[in-house]
């Protein structure tokens, strides 16, 4: 009787020391993403450009629409991060932006184009699809279109961090007349474009951009 006793307390000492484990599983930390903010501007000092032996300075007048799409952010095992408009889309979407548009006072106007959530670490790059297929300077319209068998989409090496619960910015400057070069009767679009600076931001912006979205559209 003692053997058979000895032996079930074994057995429920093991039952035991199972169900604890199964209780009390070993806790996994997942770092919650930050916030990436992509805004593009045109250059200020390339307000001017020469057409069909006429030279032109922006006015208020001028437009180039500039299609935006397809962002990704890449980080150094080339893993990437698809970016979107705010943090409350859902799906990659195509956006257009007068990157032409001028203020005598402030310059040209500068663009958020991406504001998205991001896996924290160390990143090397972003792809932007931007495409232009018009601009209007004075009394013309002209068609552009980007150099034969070059892609819509551009890579853009940066080097960046994310970090958690943090905001990193990234500015883009784009030279609109000078990426621009004649070809028979159209222009070609050569999108020269460049990171013009990296910045980072805490939690306090962090938590106004969540603010904010509050009164964005799903």
């Amino acid at each position: 009787m003692n053997r058979l006793a000895s032996k079930l307390l074994f057995i429920l000492s093991i039952l035991f020391l199972f169900s604890c484990s199964l209780s009390e599983p070993v806790e996994f930390y997942s770092p919650d993403a930050g916030f990436l903010q992509v805004f593009i501007k045109s250059d200020d000092l390339d307000t001017d450009i020469n057409i069909f032996g006429v030279d032109y300075n922006i006015s208020n007048q001028d437009s180039m629409d500039l299609l935006v799409y397809q962002g990704k952010a890449y980080d150094l095992d080339s893993n990437y991060a698809i970016l979107y408009k705010n943090i409350k889309s859902w799906r990659q979407e195509e956006f257009v932006y007068n990157i032409l548009d001028w203020s005598n006072n402030e310059g040209y106007r500068s663009f958020k184009i991406y504001e998205s959530h991001v896996p924290p670490g160390n990143y090397n790059l972003i792809t932007v699809g931007l495409i232009a297929s018009v601009i209007n300077v004075g009394p013309y319209r002209i068609p552009i279109s980007l150099p034969q068998d070059v892609d819509g989409v551009r890579p853009i090496p940066v080097n960046f961090s994310i970090s958690e619960r943090g905001v990193s910015r990234i500015n883009l400057s784009i030279k609109p007349f000078e990426s621009m070069s004649r070809y028979q009767d159209t222009y070609v679009f050569d999108r020269m474009i460049e990171v013009e600076s990296v910045e980072y931001f805490g939690q306090d912006m962090y938590d106004q951009i969540i603010m904010e979205s509050d009164s964005l559209a799903l």
